[in-house]
């Protein structure tokens, strides 16, 4: 009458499972960066994961111009909450005033972030600028409690991935402010007060690696020295290079300045600290950096042999060991696509696939439970340690930005966009001309309860689904979604640009915006729609264990029509 008690409790452990979102190396991103000549359309590109948030958020930040000699008040909010009663007491006590901006203009930008703390983590700008960041462990020492910029703090006018965006066009520019802004104020890194951070930034043109760590620990504002040091070095146009929270720059080359920017500070500081003798090799991940760990090395390992097999890079699994080049040439050139299915690696193939571990094959058939993440519980029950894979159930977002400079601004750059870890997830195209998003889409997702109608949730329970239940067939499910969706959405792109740059043509700027408004509310929408249909689809295929009532097709996403406007 009262069914299995043994499977309704497991039922239960599933849900609370799903509930409470799954942690592995939470503070953890992967970032690819392509330039032109890598690619097979003479597009930037570069992908990237938010690996530290369970959900994140996207909105839109419209352009605004000030008066000119506008100062305006800089604010800043810490510690960064561990848990919502903290979110919630930080909010109660607000911001504190940590000096002045002075600011003209900034323009339109499509902001994405880690949901709880309002902060930014990336975007895309109206001019075709994009920036991503990766945590990275810096060398003893470095860090300073001093300074009140960083990366992704949670008020914009302290967050340097925010003012590069809303505040310059290009790549080069945004390195020039982001390092004016941390030789000024100093550097301290919101989520991790003793990390360095890594922000790879590309534009149409070009695509560059920014790694800044702390001044040491006695900087102050009075003393009148940089408040960080930093480098940054350029992604050959033909290569392909990746940062996976561990310092990737080498050997600088200052008299290069087609490739290299730097602080002021980068040599003088390492020979005060004492992390280097003037004469000495010159190695910056080795000087500022830290070794990382084995998570941090076979996702390098993996990126780059994905990219160019050829090279037949060598790996141990010892972080020590396994360094890789800056970057690497692909053998084939790389696209959207394949970027994407970079995004969703699991290690499949390769001698670290969970999926091919004893315990999930008995007698040589892989189970249904197989699979490359899930519950800790389970790994601990077979006695397997799950390896840091290129996709993670603990993306907040992903994205694949697309950057055409023989397009209007508006029209060739395209932010291709995913909530959600990206081996679950649909990815769906938002233009740089976009002025307004699907309001479900730009609200920041309920910590309290369970929000059916919020697509953070729906992709959130579709990927913990996946990983708590028959993993090889729910996968496929969800593949079966969002492969078909994709395939419609690069089949449709050339004709949705192509009619967009027609209405551009006739000076109907205005109509422009609405056409690619209302493209990315179908897109977003549809893709919205189909993910709450597929929680459903897999709850009663999979977790009432009765497939005779579950829904008879999947979800099917439409991305078939572009929108009339002239």
């Amino acid at each position: 009458m009262y069914g299995n008690p043994i499977k309704k409790t497991v039922v239960f452990i599933q849900v609370f499972i799903i509930c409470h979102g799954m942690v592995l190396n939470g503070n953890t991103c992967t970032t690819i960066m392509v330039g032109q000549q890598a690619t097979n359309d003479g597009s930037v590109l570069m992908s990237s994961s938010c690996d530290g948030d369970i959900m994140g958020v996207i909105s839109i930040m419209p352009a605004n111009e000030y008066p000119s000699g506008t100062k305006i008040p800089m604010y800043w909010n810490v510690p960064r909450p561990t848990n919502y009663n903290e979110y919630v007491a930080n909010l109660r006590k607000g911001y504190d005033f940590v000096g002045y901006l002075p600011i003209e203009k900034t323009y339109r930008t499509i902001l994405l972030g880690g949901n709880m703390e309002s902060m930014t983590t990336g975007g895309l700008n109206e001019f075709g600028l994009s920036i991503a960041i990766e945590f990275i462990p810096m060398r003893a020492g470095l860090a300073c409690p001093n300074g009140v910029v960083g990366p992704n703090s949670n008020h914009w006018t302290t967050s340097l991935i925010a003012n590069a965006l809303m505040r310059t066009k290009t790549a080069r520019e945004a390195i020039q402010l982001i390092g004016s802004m941390v030789e000024e104020y100093g550097f301290l890194y919101y989520r991790a007060p003793k990390a360095g951070v890594a922000l790879p930034i590309a534009d149409e043109n070009e695509i560059w690696l920014m790694e800044i760590f702390g001044p040491g620990e006695n900087w102050t504002a009075k003393s009148g020295k940089p408040g960080s040091v930093w480098c940054a070095q350029r992604i050959p146009d033909g290569e392909v290079g990746c940062s996976a929270n561990r310092s990737r720059i080498g050997k600088v080359d200052l008299e290069n300045r087609d490739s290299f920017m730097a602080s002021p500070n980068i040599f003088s500081l390492a020979e005060e600290l004492g992390f280097w003798k003037n004469g000495d090799p010159f190695v910056w991940y080795e000087i500022y950096g830290d070794p990382g760990s084995r998570y941090n090395s076979l996702r390098e390992w993996r990126t780059l042999s994905l990219a160019a097999p050829s090279l037949n890079l060598k790996v141990t699994g010892d972080h020590l060991v396994d360094r890789y080049p800056f970057s690497v040439k692909p053998d084939q050139p790389i696209n959207v696509k394949k970027l994407m299915q970079i995004m969703r690696d699991g290690y499949e193939g390769t001698e670290f696939d969970l999926t091919k571990h004893p315990a999930f094959n008995p007698d040589g058939e892989k189970s249904p439970l197989a699979r490359p993440w899930g519950p800790q519980e389970l790994f601990d029950l077979l006695k397997i340690k799950p390896e840091r894979a290129i996709a993670t159930p603990t993306s907040g977002y992903v994205f694949v930005a697309q950057l055409r400079n023989w397009l209007p601004d508006s029209i060739g750059n395209c932010l291709w966009f995913a909530y959600g870890p990206a081996d679950t997830s649909c990815f769906a195209p938002i233009y740089a001309g976009i002025t307004d998003l699907p309001v479900s889409w730009k609200q920041p997702a309920d910590f309290i309860r369970i929000n059916r109608q919020q697509p953070q949730w729906n992709f959130r329970l579709v990927n913990s689904l996946a990983n708590n239940l028959q993993y090889q067939s729910a996968v496929q499910d969800i593949k079966n979604v969002f492969q078909s969706a994709e395939e419609n959405f690069f089949a449709m792109q050339a004709d949705f640009e192509k009619k967009a740059f027609s209405v551009y043509g006739k000076k109907s700027h205005e109509n422009v915006e609405t056409l690619i408004n209302e493209y990315a509310r179908r897109c977003l929408t549809q893709v919205g729609y189909a993910y709450h249909e597929l929680v459903d689809y897999l709850m009663i295929r999979y977790l009432l264990d009765n497939a005779d009532i579950a829904p008879p097709q999947l979800p099917a996403i439409d991305a078939s029509v572009i929108p009339d406007q002239e």
